[in-house]
């Protein structure tokens, strides 16, 4: 493996357009993505505690030289303890994307992808009630974080208390991702001081949709004799990864526009948001105004 210094890391946030991105940047040819995305080598401890050389060699095995190399995951920003770690790992002068959307309509999306994959059986109301209830340890917090996931400023400020501003790219997913997509990975590229390539942006990565059949749902997600009978067969937890994705995708129905009416939304920025909205808008000097509106 050539020299291996990762220069980049996107943080997030969830549901908002992170692996789409992912997926644009890949096919630059000075953009080293791992194949595992979301590595969540800053998150958790027992992988943090076997070091670089670990995180080198099980998600950048196939680096070339590249010089852009990082990864994309959306954890870090709800677990703001990892900028810390990501420091004394990777160094003061890592470059960070962030990519923010409103967050009621995070929330939102959030509570979709949780609902198809077999995990979430109250209404979306009820859900962002039982919130606090729910999150007893760090999986059930990654999963039911519905409104915890979008409080970008109380987050935010933990990275910006470490790293200087001049570290951070920070993103819109309303106007970056959707509406100015190609001039957004254009300056990416700025951003990572690499050549620029025209890349292909018509991607549509991680699209919400219902399932087909619940029973397979729950074959395929939830542990029974198949599944092991695969674990035997295929001792990859890669390949059986890939076998699974492929299987939800087969049994998805064809992706609806599913959108918070305004009322709804509008109570829950008033309720959950609006101060922390006004504290992001503070650290990032984004115009967040309509995200209140």
């Amino acid at each position: 493996m050539q020299t291996l210094k990762q220069n980049f890391i996107c943080i997030g946030a969830q549901k908002a357009g992170t692996t789409t991105l992912a997926d644009i940047l890949a096919q630059h040819p000075d953009i080293y993505i791992p194949v595992v995305k979301e590595t969540k080598f800053f998150l958790f401890d027992e992988d943090y505690k076997k070091g670089i050389d670990f995180y080198n060699k099980t998600y950048y095995n196939t680096y070339k030289g590249e010089k852009a190399s990082g990864e994309f995951d959306p954890d870090y920003l709800l677990f703001p303890f990892t900028a810390k770690r990501i420091y004394d790992t990777l160094g003061k002068d890592i470059k960070i994307i962030v990519v923010l959307r409103n967050p009621a309509d995070r929330a939102y999306s959030h509570y979709l992808m949780t609902k198809k994959k077999g995990l979430e059986k109250l209404d979306f109301l009820q859900a962002i009630e039982a919130e606090k209830q729910r999150k007893t340890n760090i999986k059930e917090q990654k999963i039911f974080a519905y409104i915890e996931r979008g409080m970008y400023g109380e987050q935010l400020k933990q990275f910006m208390e470490i790293f200087p501003k001049q570290n951070f790219l920070i993103l819109l997913f309303e106007e970056d991702i959707i509406l100015n997509r190609e001039n957004t990975i254009r300056h990416i590229q700025e951003f990572l001081q690499i050549p620029f390539h025209k890349l292909a942006v018509n991607i549509h990565s991680n699209e919400a949709g219902e399932m087909k059949n619940e029973t397979v749902t729950n074959l395929l997600r939830k542990p029974n004799f198949a599944k092991q009978i695969l674990k035997s067969i295929l001792p990859s937890k890669e390949i059986r990864k890939n076998i699974r994705k492929f299987f939800i995708r087969k049994n998805l129905k064809q992706p609806t526009v599913s959108r918070l009416d305004f009322e709804t939304k509008k109570m829950i920025i008033k309720k959950y948001f609006k101060n922390d909205i006004l504290l992001t808008q503070q650290l990032t000097e984004k115009d967040l105004s309509n995200w209140l509106t």
